[in-house]
């Protein structure tokens, strides 16, 4: 199953040896996310390596084994149509999220893996939970 990961389920991932990364590094699934998405994780890393107490080295490890099983996709890969569409989408909800419904819609509209309740204010792109996903393995 192909799916359009949410930066908050990577940061999940690399915080804690937990389903988020189970699912992540599952087989049965396919992952994409953005730049952005990267840029969010990155932008956190302090409180990731705190969180999940490991120092540079194996925040730099963990990252590499779990970035060999996401694709990123630069912004600029997603058309102008479906960038319009997310926007349309999420403006009332939350506009840090267009480019992951952008993606979703780019990529025909594969569904998006978050625990974020905001995504399941819109029912454009379907959203799969943690939870949901878990049922999987």
């Amino acid at each position: 199953m192909e799916l359009v990961a949410d930066s908050n389920r990577i940061i999940a991932s690399l915080i804690k040896d937990g389903y988020s990364r189970r699912i992540l590094l599952s087989r049965k699934f396919s992952f994409f996310t953005v730049e952005f998405g990267l840029k969010e994780v990155m932008k956190y890393k302090a409180l990731i390596k705190k969180k999940a107490r490991i120092n540079e080295d194996e925040f730099n490890s963990l990252m590499k084994i779990l970035m060999f099983k996401i694709t990123v996709l630069s912004e600029e890969d997603i058309s102008k149509n479906s960038i319009n569409k997310a926007i349309e989408i999420m403006k009332e909800i939350d506009a840090d999220d267009v480019v992951f419904i952008a993606l979703a819609i780019e990529m025909q509209n594969i569904p998006i893996w978050s625990d974020d309740k905001h995504f399941k204010k819109q029912n454009k792109v379907k959203v799969y939970t943690t939870k949901q996903l878990a049922g999987f393995l």
